[in-house]
């Protein structure tokens, strides 16, 4: 904080003045976002709606001198510009580098899914052919099993009937 009077008056009025120029720019930025949007949604009306509300935020922004009026001009220039192409049947697309860079980080993170997805069904799929590749194994030790127990089973039943035949020849 500085230490002379004059200056700290300075300081404070260099305060207001920066949030006075960062809410008039906002609002331009603002207008013209939304003007951008109803022409890349090819809406006519809309766009022929908010071309003078936009232009006004830019004029003001102009006029209280946080932006140059020769920006002012240009981009009143570039939004009247894409209106007039847009009524020509002139598809165009306005879009800033949030916007741009939005989508990209949403087209990446969609791809990021979509291999993370295969990958998973990737790794089910070998496991599941793991899973096969061990079940006969197992079969074959279960058939061996069963064809055990078969075995005593006819063994018990022979034994079962070589007992009743003795018994019927005494």
């Amino acid at each position: 904080m500085p230490n002379i009077k004059s200056a700290e008056k300075r300081a404070l009025i260099a305060d207001k003045k920066r949030l006075e120029n960062k809410k008039v720019l906002s609002e331009m930025k603002t207008a013209v976002k939304k003007f951008n949007t109803a022409i890349s949604s090819s809406d006519i009306p809309e766009a022929e709606r908010l071309l003078p509300l936009a232009s006004h935020a830019i004029d003001s922004a102009a006029v209280k001198g946080t932006i140059h009026k020769n920006k002012a001009n240009h981009a009143k220039s570039q939004i009247g510009r894409a209106l007039h192409l847009l009524r020509q049947g002139i598809v165009v697309v306005k879009a800033d580098a949030k916007t741009l860079k939005q989508a990209e980080q949403k087209a990446a993170a969609q791809r990021r899914i979509a291999l993370e997805e295969e990958a998973k069904k990737e790794r089910s799929l070998a496991r599941a052919e793991k899973e096969r590749a061990k079940a006969p194994a197992k079969k074959s030790t279960a058939k061996k099993a069963s064809e055990k127990s078969v075995k005593k089973t006819t063994k018990a039943i022979a034994k079962v009937a070589a007992d009743n035949d003795i018994e019927s020849n005494e």
